[in-house]
């Protein structure tokens, strides 16, 4: 078997097998939201921000949380801490102060950082660092909102009673190149604030659930009262099949009529008191007969026309 040789020392001896070293860590990936627009904007600019916001701000704040900053992107870094307490600490401090350095600048030219930090065992080189642990950071440090921290369910649970912030709970994440779901959190640094925005989203929810409730029992009170009967201006249309109620009529009261006309030479027949039962009036079943019959010698009728004539003749005289 031929021997392995060093030239640059002339020395043979066997290649070096000693492996990088592992260790569990808090992973913590930033980077600059909108980067590509910044640099269009203004390129030396831009440039020349970030690279004095990495030594006055980005440097500083890991070494002082006792982290070790592995590399840097030109738009983003990489740094390592044993702790994760301090891992999240570093990263509020850094988001805090981004806001007191944007804060005198427009909108569009301000430089914002996300941040992912997740707890994994990763492995350690020099200058980099390898692992899935690391590959979950860049990802949660993908979905962050700009200034914003994630972290993953792992830190979660070694900082959610030792810190002075809230902790938003987004669910279970599918991100790329990991086969499980990743539980994701977002730090918000005061709590207060983050009380207040929950009951306002406790008060909308409640304000829609509410709504909700009142549309239906609206449309079941008018289904229930309103619809069978139909509308109003429909009643009227409505043919109405009752039958009216029959009253007994009562007899009307008599009337004074007119007396039969006197034959020709006598004189207008005048009004009498339509009580006496001799009246032509009181004869009326005896003037349907002679009506329906017509007068004759033997028709009763006739006889009494005949005596109502004597009499108002007697009368006149």
């Amino acid at each position: 078997m031929g021997e392995i040789r060093d030239f640059k020392s002339n020395k043979s001896g066997k290649p070096s097998r000693e492996a990088s070293p592992r260790r569990l860590a808090a992973i913590v990936a930033g980077d600059i939201a909108g980067y590509s627009r910044l640099m269009e904007i203004d390129e030396e600019g831009t440039h020349g921000r970030v690279k004095r916001i990495e030594r006055g701000l980005i440097e500083p704040s890991i070494t002082g949380h006792h982290g070790r900053l592995v590399k840097t992107t030109g738009d983003g870094f990489i740094a390592i801490f044993d702790s994760p307490v301090e891992a999240v600490r570093c990263s509020i401090v850094i988001q805090q102060d981004m806001v007191g350095r944007n804060a005198s600048l427009p909108r569009h030219h301000w430089i914002e950082y996300r941040i992912g930090i997740n707890l994994g065992d990763v492995i350690v080189e020099a200058d980099d660092v390898y692992g899935d642990g690391v590959n979950i950071a860049s990802r949660l440090e993908g979905i962050a909102d700009p200034g914003q921290v994630y972290i993953s369910g792992g830190i979660y649970e070694q900082v959610k009673y030792k810190l002075v912030c809230g902790y938003e709970s987004l669910g279970d994440r599918k991100v790329k190149n990991i086969a499980d779901p990743v539980k994701v959190y977002r730090v918000v640094p005061d709590p207060a604030a983050f009380n207040r925005t929950r009951k306002r989203r406790e008060h909308i929810l409640i304000f829609l659930l509410s709504l909700i409730l009142l549309v239906i029992t609206s449309g079941a009170l008018w289904y229930a009262f309103w619809l069978p009967h139909g509308k109003p201006g429909h009643q009227a249309s409505v043919p109405v099949s009752q039958e009216m109620p029959k009253v007994p009529s009562s007899p009307a009261p008599p009337a004074a009529k007119q007396a039969a006309p006197l034959p020709a030479g006598g004189a207008a027949a005048s009004v009498v008191d339509s009580s006496n039962p001799c009246h032509p009036a009181n004869s009326a079943p005896s003037s349907a007969r002679h009506a329906r019959h017509g007068p004759g010698r033997g028709d009763p009728g006739a006889r009494d026309e005949d005596n109502s004539r004597r009499w108002l003749h007697h009368g006149q005289r």
